[in-house]
């Protein structure tokens, strides 16, 4: 069996070096931005957990207290979105993989081959987890002068504890998928994975967590820890761990092992009642994972009607347009990212009515200029869940499109009228809903909206350019592509040209920000100089996006896909 597994995963590692190998020879200096962006960004994190977790430890008398609540919330939380996220990777990954009917045919122990892949579950679900909560742990335990391997043993232990869901997910997964068929149960969940997922994350803003820092800050946060009371939950694995943590954290050695005791016996449990649960239901279900992975259905085909919408937009004029159209609304993994969009809406109104009205000492107008920045950040969300994934979404059709006498100009037009033009109507949207809550009106209303249209415009054409560059039409779920190297690729770009537009909007109105910024290599950006710097950045800007647009459509030529 381990050499089974051995082999198992030496064949997915070699996949991944493959992968990374041709995209450093077809795309070197955008594999080396992405590494460098992306770990600025966690070193930007690391860096910022650990200042939170040092403010909090030196807390005379509930320091420590806090600090172990915080634990026990992050681990309960931790298992909850290791549930919903792996509900839907299991099914995906044991009955809609597209190399099942290949891994099917490997002479590997059935044992060995379940457990790989559970392994694949669990690293697509969890690796987020662990990658954000585990430098919350380490600093706590480092602060705590505990030795380095007392640590390591923390980590594993957070490992262990993500574990137990994505065991329930994958059986409950087996269970669903002999009732019900593949293809539609992953789209149900994944609807209500997106509803519960929009809806947490607005109620952690209604939370409102920044009255925690600065003055009480300290004394509100301990009145929440104390409401929420975690303590009770003694039956539950992410209290052990929790509880685990703390008393290594004190030096308890003692006391620690019966925790540890009974994490070891669960995750030892259920390990075996993987291979139990999958020779008795997913072992005689391989014709179903199989037909998943065909798209066949049952039913005949004489009984589906042409569409009203399909008959609409039926013209040639507008035919691109139309498909794009139907393949959104027919595609439960794409319209169900309005939820997420609803979300943001509700997060974004939410926090503008939480908005100071004069910030430091400056106006609404600057005040504003700087809510620009959440529009932006919006804008970008949603371009990179419809404009950048809309060209993977396509899938092998890809190849039909290149048979096709129409232009490849014709099919970016229409993704952009279908996908980018909304984002940029959104966006103005948004902005003058804003601006009449900051009570702007007039000329600078018109410049805000403005603003706002500029934004929107780059981050359509970047979003349109790399969704070009990185089209993978072989992916098994196009809104992966959002956690691709081209999706952390547009996320940082998005935010750097956000953060560019917002700083020059900023220091050409206010005096006082263009004095402070120029002191740290910021060019003087007051009267004229302002608009030449915007022209200029305008000019680069889209020169950077035509460049990315004509290495898109050399590709698609060649079908050199990613």
């Amino acid at each position: 069996m381990i050499r089974d597994l051995f082999l198992l995963w030496r064949l997915s590692l070699v996949q991944v070096k493959n992968r990374l190998v041709e995209m450093q020879q077809r795309h070197p200096v955008i594999l080396i931005a992405i590494v460098a962006v992306g770990g600025f960004f966690y070193w930007g994190y690391i860096k910022l957990s650990g200042l939170l977790i040092g403010f909090i430890f030196q807390q005379d008398v509930f320091g420590v207290i806090l600090l172990t609540k915080l634990i026990q919330i992050m681990m309960i939380i931790a298992i909850g979105v290791a549930v919903m996220s792996a509900l839907t990777t299991a099914i995906a990954t044991f009955y809609m993989s597209q190399d099942l009917e290949f891994q099917f045919c490997l002479p590997v122990n059935f044992d060995s081959w379940v457990f790989h892949r559970y392994g694949q579950v669990y690293i697509q679900s969890c690796w987020m987890i662990l990658a954000f909560g585990s430098p919350i742990i380490w600093e706590f335990l480092r602060l705590s002068e505990v030795p380095l391997g007392v640590q390591m043993i923390s980590i594993l232990a957070f490992m262990m504890i993500c574990s137990i869901p994505v065991f329930a997910s994958t059986a409950l997964s087996m269970l669903l998928v002999r009732v019900f068929p593949a293809r539609r149960m992953h789209q149900v969940l994944l609807v209500f994975t997106l509803v519960l997922m929009s809806f947490l994350v607005f109620l952690f803003r209604y939370l409102e967590p920044e009255q925690f820092v600065g003055p009480g800050g300290i004394d509100r946060f301990r009145g929440y820890m104390d409401l929420v009371n975690v303590n009770r939950q003694t039956w539950n694995p992410a209290i052990w761990a929790a509880d685990f943590i703390t008393a290594l954290s004190q030096k308890e050695w003692m006391q620690s092992l019966p925790n540890a005791a009974r994490m070891v016996a669960l995750v030892s449990a259920i390990h075996a009642a993987l291979a139990l649960v999958a020779r008795r239901f997913y072992k005689p279900s391989w014709d179903r994972a199989l037909q998943a992975l065909s798209g066949e259905v049952h039913g005949r085909t004489n009984q589906v009607n042409e569409s009203r919408l399909s008959k609409l937009l039926g013209s040639r004029r507008w035919h691109h347009v139309g498909r794009e159209l139907l393949v959104l609304f027919r595609d439960p993994s794409q319209w169900s990212q309005i939820f997420v969009l609803i979300s943001l809406l509700a997060l974004y109104l939410f926090s503008i009515t939480k908005l100071p009205l004069t910030p430091f000492g400056g106006t609404r107008y600057q005040l504003a200029l700087g809510n620009t920045a959440f529009v932006g950040f919006v804008a970008l969300s949603i371009a990179s869940r419809f404009v950048f994934t809309s060209f993977s979404v396509e899938g092998p059709a890809v190849w039909i499109l290149k048979t096709s006498p129409e232009r490849w100009r014709s099919w970016i037009i229409a993704k952009t009228l279908v996908y980018g033009l909304p984002t940029v109507l959104f966006s103005m949207a948004l902005t003058v809903g804003s601006a009449f809550l900051l009570e702007q009106e007039g000329h600078r209303l018109l410049l805000l909206v403005g603003a706002a249209f500029w934004d929107g415009l780059v981050i359509v054409g970047i979003a349109l350019a790399l969704g070009l560059v990185f089209m993978n039409p072989y992916i098994e779920n196009p809104l992966k592509m959002m956690v691709s190297p081209g999706g952390f690729m547009l996320m940082a770009t998005g935010l750097i040209v956000v953060a560019l537009h917002v700083m020059l909007r900023l220091t050409h109105e206010s005096e006082f920000m263009n004095y402070l910024m120029h002191r740290v290599g910021w060019p003087n950006v007051q009267g004229i100089r302002g608009y030449m710097w915007g022209a200029g950045l305008a000019v680069a800007e889209t020169t950077g996006i035509v460049m990315l647009m004509k290495r898109g459509l050399k590709s698609l030529r060649a079908g050199e896909f990613l």
